[in-house]
């Protein structure tokens, strides 16, 4: 083999162990998630919905009544955290699936993204748009039983309307299509329903810093049967901060060391092409 053929080979090598290097730092298709319990308070209360599935929209349903729980979920990451030491907070963003906590929580695989199939670009904004604004309220673990049902209600909201707030009062959660909600017999927290009717009326034209990540289950179907034991959920992470000095320092002198390798392989390029 030449110099030359030697060269190329190392350079194929290299490309090769690059691509091997990214595709290993992408994360995992799907986690193991533990929905152990509410998060901190909670509620009951009615829905009804009519409208086509915001991830499935192949199904179309007239008047689907469920009734059940809101308010945030205590989560437990399995595939990095197996011994329940680091909980974080999701709610639900599916009122198509239910599940009982404890029975059902345990061994469901679902794939982390940032942007699922059906979900607008203005329910992802208005998303963040509610956790920038009331994110404090409800992400205590003393957190209220009045404010985490709020917190639940007007996801649901933002997620199965799937249109943006250009005004005040966009949603209406008592008479408004395609979802809206009653006090259930017992469990509502007097107010909730209001209190997230006037969350989402205070959304229109307001900023966002954080970004709404969801944890869906695999495969991304439509499955409708009360009592299947599966959930789809939603958690909260800040927008990209400013990186602090030494990061850039870092970004310099790393493109300082590329730059440096780049002409030092042009100069032996040009070397061997003397020969």
């Amino acid at each position: 083999m030449t110099m030359t053929q030697n060269r190329i080979a190392r350079h194929s090598l290299k490309a090769a162990l690059v691509a091997a290097a990214l595709i290993g730092a992408q994360p995992a298709w799907a986690d193991q998630i533990d929905l152990h319990n509410f998060w901190a308070g909670a509620g009951n209360i009615n829905i009804n919905y009519s409208g086509n599935v915001w991830y499935d929209q192949t199904v179309t349903l007239n008047n689907y009544n469920i009734a059940g729980g809101a308010g945030g979920f205590q989560t437990f990451d399995l595939t990095t955290d197996p011994n329940r030491t680091k909980p974080f907070q999701t709610f639900c963003v599916d009122i198509f699936h239910d599940f009982n906590f404890g029975s059902q929580s345990v061994s469901y695989d679902y794939a982390p993204t940032q942007n699922p199939s059906g979900l607008s670009s203005a329910a992802l904004l208005n998303l963040g748009r509610l956790y920038t604004l009331y994110g404090t309220n409800i992400a205590s673990t003393s957190s209220t039983n009045l404010n985490e049902t709020a917190f639940q209600l007007a996801i649901w909201a933002i997620v199965n309307d799937g249109q943006s707030i250009n005004s005040a009062g966009k949603f209406s959660l008592t008479s408004g299509q395609p979802i809206s909600f009653t006090n259930y017999s017992y469990g509502t927290p007097n107010g909730s329903i209001s209190l997230a009717q006037q969350w989402l009326n205070n959304l229109a034209n307001a900023t966002s810093s954080y970004n709404a990540q969801f944890l869906m289950l695999q495969p991304n179907q439509y499955q409708g049967t009360p009592g299947t034991g599966s959930q789809d959920v939603v958690y909260f992470t800040p927008a990209s901060a400013v990186p602090e000095p030494e990061t850039y320092a870092m970004l310099l002198a790393g493109l300082g060391l590329v730059g440096f390798l780049a002409r030092r392989s042009k100069s032996q390029n040009n070397t061997m092409n003397l020969v």
